[in-house]
């Protein structure tokens, strides 16, 4: 981002031409601060109110605007004149206000939009006015890259002494605000933000300021860019990240760590319990999952990953959700998932549930649109004792005659309890499903028992 404080001597104004919009002639301003340049453009009306503020609150020269015409002000050769005379006009009152800057000199140009102070001074007024609405409500607040870049630099070096009087704009108003939020939205780009050479993904930034941290929502940002999470890694409760290039879960939990192969007691997340990671470019679950091991909810819908790996670090987690993943296997599950109790495996490319069958506190599990095609590849979760929630649709293991029957049969007298593809079974179902574990039963050569009434027969 600009700075204009420490690049004064770098700064430029050049007006390169103009453009007419509906019969007004725009004079197309570019200021350059550094390696930072940006445009905007302004009708000589602009210049003229503009003008007329400087002259009476900050004692520009009267005479050094170019003066109105009232006829012919539309021929080329007076387009050029005024051009160059209102050029002339911006270098002049840049060198004259550059002490100074008044608020309405510089939104005239839009540095409070690209300049690191600036933007700060232009923040610390909007949340004057909105700060304890935001924070009493404990509603999220959303920052971009660059203001978040503007934080992070403008507090690692002295003010520059500014001859205003407004605390409304005053940068404390900031930091207040930041120590306080609990709620933070970070919102990347990778295009050239507005009409400047700047992309926010590209800015470095950290988060130390956030002091009361408990929930952090990101997406489209660059992690590679955030060199400091300050306190958060025993604050923050929740954490949502999407629309990421990460391939790995270290690139976000060891982000602003060197060496983000090598995982650390010191760098355990101790307070997050739930984890949204979806729709990114994930193609494993690394160790790095480790360091949150107080986590009850993981979420990683919609990646790459191709096999559950590393979760019997997380002995809280009680609710897992991988749909549309590139998921095939899932042998013995319960060494990796002791204490699941939701399990969403929907839209991946699983043939058989039999990985399944010792998760015995599991209550829920979706396997919709999968690739499960046999009855035998059901039955086996038969015994599981908490089950309650069964998603098979999609399948076409759903396809198979009187396929709720034959998947409810293994349950027994629980099948009444089992809720199939969001259908709670009939009276008619529980009634076939017990006959045909009886007739199951006594082709095994043992005694059925019929506890139940056959309502229905």
């Amino acid at each position: 981002m600009a700075c204009f404080w420490l690049h004064q001597n770098e700064t430029s104004i050049n007006i390169p031409g103009v453009e007419e919009i509906s019969a007004v002639t725009y004079y197309k301003i570019e200021i350059n601060v550094g390696d930072v340049k940006w445009g905007v453009s302004h009708r000589y009306n602009d210049f003229y109110d503009l003008h007329n503020i400087l002259v009476v609150d900050h004692g520009v020269s009267k005479d050094i605007l170019p003066p109105k015409k009232a006829i012919r002000n539309k021929t080329p050769e007076f387009i050029e004149t005024r051009r160059r005379g209102l050029e002339a006009y911006l270098r002049s009152v840049l060198n004259y206000l550059k002490r100074t800057m008044p608020k309405v000199f510089v939104e005239f140009l839009n540095f409070h939009a690209f300049d690191i102070y600036f933007m700060l001074q232009n923040l610390a007024l909007h949340l004057y006015f909105e700060a304890d609405n935001v924070l009493c409500s404990t509603k999220s607040y959303k920052f971009n890259p660059l203001q978040l870049h503007a934080i992070s630099e403008c507090f690692k070096r002295p003010f520059p002494e500014i001859e205003h009087n407004d605390i409304r704009c005053d940068l404390s108003n900031v930091m207040d605000f930041c120590s306080q939020l609990q709620h933070l939205c970070v919102v990347g780009s990778l295009a050239k933000f507005q009409s400047s050479n700047l992309i926010p993904n590209r800015l470095p930034f950290e988060l130390s300021a956030f002091k009361s941290l408990q929930f952090l929502e990101v997406g489209g940002i660059n992690f590679e860019q955030l060199y400091s999470t300050g306190t958060l890694r025993s604050l923050l409760q929740n954490i949502r990240v999407h629309k990421t290039a990460v391939t790995s879960i270290s690139q976000i939990l060891l982000c602003d760590v060197l060496h983000k192969s090598v995982v650390n007691q010191s760098e355990i997340w101790t307070a997050i319990t739930k984890i949204d990671f979806s729709k990114n470019n994930l193609t494993n679950i690394d160790e790095s999952i480790q360091l949150v091991p107080n986590v009850k909810v993981l979420l990683l819908d919609h990646n790459k990953i191709s096999s559950i790996s590393n979760l019997s670090f997380l002995t809280q987690l009680v609710h897992l959700s991988l749909s549309d993943n590139l998921i095939s296997s899932c042998d013995q599950l319960h060494t990796k998932l002791g204490n699941i109790r939701t399990l969403d495996l929907s839209q991946n490319a699983i043939v058989s549930l039999r990985g399944f069958s010792k998760l015995y506190s599991l209550e829920s599990l979706d396997i919709s649109f999968n690739k499960v095609s046999e009855v035998e590849d059901v039955t086996c979760i038969g015994d599981l004792p908490c089950l309650e929630n069964l998603i098979l649709m999609g399948n076409s293991v759903a396809t198979t005659v009187d396929y709720r029957m034959k998947v409810l049969e293994p349950f027994g007298e629980r099948s009444k309890d089992i809720c199939l593809d969001n259908e709670k079974p009939s009276q008619s179902e529980i009634d076939k499903v017990l006959i045909l574990r009886a007739l199951r039963i006594v082709k095994e050569g043992k005694m059925p028992s019929f506890k139940h009434s056959f309502s229905s027969l």
